[in-house]
C-alpha cells in the first residue's frame, strides 16, 4: 500500500509539473505576442514597404527553451500530431500554438546541423488576421522546432477545396462558391500584402500554404457561409531548400497570380500550362471562358460575371508580366479587396455570422505542404508546383 501511495504521488507530481509547464509555455507566448501586438498598434506598418527577402527592423523571434516544448507534446509524443509534410511533424502545443517538429534525420543528416539561419530568426512581423504568425523557434542537439500560430478546427488547406478528387470527398468538404472566393484570394492578399510590407517574401504561396475556414456547419450551408483566409509558412523557403539566393516579392506576387488563376478556373497549374491555356483568353477579354462554372455556377448576372473578369485580369497582370511590370501585393491586395466587398454589398448583409461547430473535427490536414525544392524564373516550370503525393 505504502508503495502504491508512492507511486501514485509521483504520478501526480509528474502530470502537474507537466500541466504547469504547459501553462506557462502559452502564458508566455501570449505575453510575447500581446506586447508584439501593442508595439505594432503603436508604430503602424509602412504599406508601402517593399519586401526584397530580408526582413524589416524588427526584434528576433523569441526562443523558447526545448525542455518546454517537449513538455507541452508530451515528448513529441504520436497522439499529438495534427499533420505531416516533408521537412516537418506539427503536434499540439499549447493552447492556440502548434510545434513544426523538424525531421530529426533532416537535422542530423545536415553537416551544418540545419541550423536556424538569421533570416528565419527574424521572421517576427506584427500579428494580422490572414496571416498564421511564425511566434517562436526552439532548437537543441537534433531538433530544430519553430512554433506557430494554431490553425482553427474546421480549416482546410485550399488545395483540399480545390480539387476535387477522392481526398476531398473523404473529407466531405464542397466546392467554393464565387462568393467565398472572392474573400479567399482577398484574405490572402492581405496577408501577403502584409508579409511585403514588414520585409518577408513567403517564398512558397502555394494552395496547401492557404488556410480556408468556413464559419458554418458544413453541407449546403458551406456555400453560405463567410470564408476567411490565413497564410502559413512564409519566409521558410530558403532554410528548407537551402538556397542562399532569397526568396522576392515579385516571385510572390507571381505565385499568387498563379493560385488567384487556380482559385478562377478550377485546375491545377499544372508546370504553367495552366497559364499557357487561360490567359490567351483573359487577354482576349473571354474570361468567362475560364472560369470554374461546374462547380461554382456560372454568374448569376453580368454585375457578378464584371466582378469576376476584374479578378481574372488581376491573375493576368500577376503572371502575365515580368518581374518588373507586376503589380504590388499593395494594389493587388486593394483591388481584390474591393470585389470581395462588392459581393458584401450583393449579399445585402453578412451571411451566416453566426459561429457554429465544423463537421471537420479533427486537424490532420492542416499543416501546409512546405514540399520540395521548387523556384525558377521561367514560366513553365516556376512555382507553384502541385506537390507531390506524401
Amino acid at each position: 500500500m505504502h508503495d502504491a501511495a508512492v507511486v501514485a504521488a509521483v504520478h501526480h507530481t509528474v502530470v502537474a509539473g507537466a500541466a504547469v509547464a504547459v501553462v506557462a509555455l502559452a502564458v508566455a507566448l501570449f505575453l510575447l505576442w500581446r506586447k508584439r501586438r501593442m508595439a505594432a498598434a503603436r508604430s503602424p506598418a509602412d504599406g508601402g514597404a517593399a519586401a526584397s527577402g530580408s526582413s524589416a527592423s524588427t526584434a528576433p523571434l523569441p526562443v523558447i527553451p526545448l525542455a518546454d516544448v517537449e513538455c507541452a507534446t508530451d515528448g513529441f509524443h504520436p497522439s499529438r500530431v495534427i499533420g505531416q509534410g516533408r521537412h516537418f511533424a506539427v503536434y499540439a502545443a499549447a493552447p492556440g500554438i502548434a510545434a513544426k517538429r523538424m525531421h530529426p534525420h533532416l537535422v542530423l543528416g545536415d553537416p551544418g546541423g540545419r541550423r536556424f539561419p538569421a533570416a528565419v530568426r527574424s521572421l517576427a512581423v506584427p500579428p494580422h488576421p490572414n496571416v498564421a504568425a511564425v511566434i517562436g523557434l526552439s532548437e537543441g542537439p537534433g531538433e530544430r522546432v519553430i512554433l506557430v500560430e494554431r490553425a482553427p478546427a474546421g480549416a482546410v488547406s485550399l488545395d483540399r477545396v480545390l480539387v476535387w478528387d477522392d481526398a476531398a470527398h473523404a473529407h466531405h468538404v464542397p466546392a467554393l462558391s464565387w462568393r467565398q472566393r472572392a474573400a479567399v484570394a482577398a484574405g490572402a492578399a492581405r496577408g501577403l500584402a502584409h508579409l511585403h510590407a514588414h520585409g518577408v517574401a513567403h517564398g512558397r504561396v502555394l494552395p496547401c500554404n492557404v488556410l480556408v475556414h468556413a464559419s458554418s456547419g458544413g453541407g449546403a450551408r458551406w456555400r453560405h457561409a463567410n470564408a476567411t483566409t490565413r497564410l502559413t509558412d512564409y519566409g521558410l523557403a530558403g532554410f528548407l531548400d537551402r538556397r542562399d539566393d532569397d526568396a522576392r516579392a515579385e516571385d510572390d506576387v507571381y505565385m499568387f497570380g498563379a493560385v488567384l488563376l487556380e482559385l478562377l478556373t478550377g485546375r491545377r497549374w499544372d508546370g504553367g500550362r495552366l497559364a499557357d491555356w487561360a490567359l490567351p483568353q483573359i487577354r482576349g477579354g473571354a474570361s468567362m471562358e475560364v472560369l470554374d462554372v461546374v462547380r461554382a455556377g456560372a454568374p448569376a448576372d453580368k454585375s457578378e460575371a464584371r466582378l469576376l473578369a476584374r479578378a481574372a485580369r488581376v491573375a493576368l497582370a500577376c503572371v502575365g508580366n515580368d518581374g518588373r511590370s507586376r503589380p504590388g501585393m499593395a494594389e493587388v491586395s486593394a483591388i481584390l479587396s474591393d470585389v470581395e466587398a462588392a459581393y458584401r454589398r450583393r449579399d445585402g448583409a453578412l451571411v451566416g455570422k453566426e459561429e457554429e461547430h465544423d463537421d471537420y473535427g479533427d486537424e490532420n490536414h492542416l499543416s501546409g505542404c512546405l514540399l520540395g525544392p521548387s523556384r525558377s524564373i521561367h514560366k513553365a516550370d516556376m512555382l507553384p508546383r502541385a506537390p507531390p503525393v506524401m
